[in-house]
């Protein structure tokens, strides 16, 4: 049999299904990679971390987390791994895409995906030396359902959305600038005589100044919906998402077709991007144009919505070279379990 490591978060959570708290059925999911010839080795990240058990030259499949703190626990977990010669799934670099999508524009980049022009800025402070062409969408890196996403059309207007999601400074911060740039005129520290009051407070306004990274993605004009398709393995759910009136916004108007006329084009561009990220599964938010060029907005390689899934009649596969709709749906850890079988029998 072959051997693979379940890695999970709290109480066996594998992300996500109906929200992104709530796990699949991971009891169900292990079942099935059994089923499937696989001796499967569930921990918890702490396992890993804390030396309760040494993974070495393994296969290892892990659970993603919106939870901050677990988050970065994880990344730390799937760093020290790849260092003892182990396979994660997905990659790494697919799971720096989870809850950023500044690192989602540099890995398209890198793996030569040309879809829509972008700027990624750590603070406002970059954006006076870029000569910007409006309008653009503002994109916060972390949230979903469009939070964090606005139609921006002047250098202000950026301006305006980072002052709505940037930190505000605390009082307690507020009070030591105060004490710092009022109350040390006769302050010196040895070892450092050009020490200077004012400048000294000036630098720590501005090392206490709140900022935030942010994405400026290429606007299409006149989208009045896109498209989110899942690839589970070899099965392809696909779901239209329309823009509420006035709004460019499909993602979070919660207006879904699952009966999608001339589904092919879509459907191809998902296939080619499904395998240039090389995972076992993806979810791909995609634009058409009036002119019918499609383009790649976001994805998530795990932890993403499945109403494409639980919503929809069933899904295509590609068989002979034509895209055949089957009519069912499978439970969802069945299909997610079959297309990890699938990644690695590749």
């Amino acid at each position: 049999m072959k051997k693979l490591y379940v890695l999970t978060g709290y109480s066996d959570f594998i992300g996500q299904t109906r929200k992104p708290w709530v796990s699949i059925d991971t009891g169900a999911f292990i079942q099935e990679l059994q089923k499937l010839g696989y001796e499967v080795l569930k921990h918890s990240f702490h396992d890993v971390i804390n030396g309760k058990v040494d993974i070495r030259d393994s296969l290892v499949f892990y659970s993603f987390s919106h939870r901050d703190n677990l988050r970065h626990y994880i990344r730390d977990c799937l760093m020290y791994l790849q260092t003892q010669g182990n396979t994660i799934i997905p990659s790494f670099e697919l799971f720096c895409c989870h809850e950023n999508k500044g690192w989602q524009e540099l890995l398209k980049r890198k793996l030569g995906i040309h879809s829509l022009d972008y700027h990624y800025f750590s603070s406002k402070r970059e954006l006076a030396g870029y000569d910007l062409k409006f309008p653009l969408v503002f994109k916060t890196l972390t949230g979903s359902n469009s939070t964090g996403v606005a139609l921006v059309h002047t250098k202000a207007d950026v301006l305006r959305e980072l002052a709505r999601h940037e930190p505000k400074v605390g009082l307690g911060q507020k009070l030591d600038f105060w004490r710092r740039r009022n109350l040390r005129k006769h302050k010196q520290f040895p070892g450092y005589p050009n020490y200077d009051l004012a400048m000294d407070a000036a630098l720590y306004q501005d090392y206490i100044s709140p900022e935030i990274p942010f994405v400026l993605q290429e606007f299409i004009p006149g989208l009045t919906y896109d498209y989110r398709v899942i690839v589970l393995g070899n099965q392809y759910y696909i779901s239209k998402r329309h823009t509420k009136a006035g709004d460019f916004r499909a993602s979070g108007a919660k207006l879904f077709d699952f009966a999608i006329p001339n589904p092919e084009p879509v459907l191809d561009m998902a296939k080619s991007l499904f395998e240039t990220f090389n995972a076992p599964f993806l979810s791909i938010d995609l634009g058409e144009d009036a002119s019918g060029k499609i383009f790649l907005f976001e994805y998530q390689a795990l932890h993403f919505g499945i109403n494409a899934i639980v919503r929809g009649n069933g899904y295509y596969r590609l068989e002979q070279g034509i895209w055949t709709f089957h009519e069912e749906r499978p439970a969802f850890e069945q299909s997610l379990a079959r297309g990890l079988s699938l990644y690695l029998n590749r």
